[in-house]
């Protein structure tokens, strides 16, 4: 009956402390990949956002040639304006370059944690002539960034 004592005082479960060193490195495992975790969030919202922008600027090039206003050619009026509000959250196409409703074309709306930089010549604003170039000089070069996240940086 030796056995039958060995098999009694054996324990069953685990005790509080190796609980608490498991809880630990979990947690510890758990801070390690947050950042990670953000940093993939951030970087899918640029690459959405980038590919908003560029499907904007496709348009605002499609509504420029289209030229509904219009615009002679030698015009120092734009056929269609691409527009990126930072303070809204949107980037909007016009077909001219003023606030009336009648006059957009196109509004999308990006993420809040997300900005869009463009050259500073344009002051947020990209015109474009009715074949579609962009009217502003050094106005090409567009930067989205997000907190956590690798910039896209590109040019039009």
């Amino acid at each position: 009956m030796w056995w039958f004592n060995i098999m009694v005082s054996q324990q069953h479960g685990v005790t509080l402390i190796e609980l608490m060193i498991a809880i630990a490195l979990l947690a510890m495992l758990a801070l390690a990949i947050f950042p990670l975790g953000r940093a993939w969030v951030a970087n899918a919202q640029i690459t959405k956002t980038e590919k908003l922008f560029l499907e904007a600027y496709s348009r605002a090039k499609n509504e420029a040639i289209r030229n509904p206003n219009a615009v002679t050619i030698d015009s120092t009026t734009s056929a269609a304006v691409l527009i990126v509000n930072n303070t809204n959250k949107t980037i909007t196409v016009r077909n001219k370059d003023d606030s009336t409703a009648d006059s957009m074309v196109l509004q999308v709306a990006i993420e809040p944690t997300v900005t869009v930089t463009l050259s500073n010549v344009c002051s947020n604003k990209i015109p474009l002539n009715n074949n579609a170039y962009v009217m502003t000089a050094n106005c090409t070069v567009y930067t989205i960034s997000a907190n956590g996240g690798t910039n896209a940086t590109g040019a039009l």
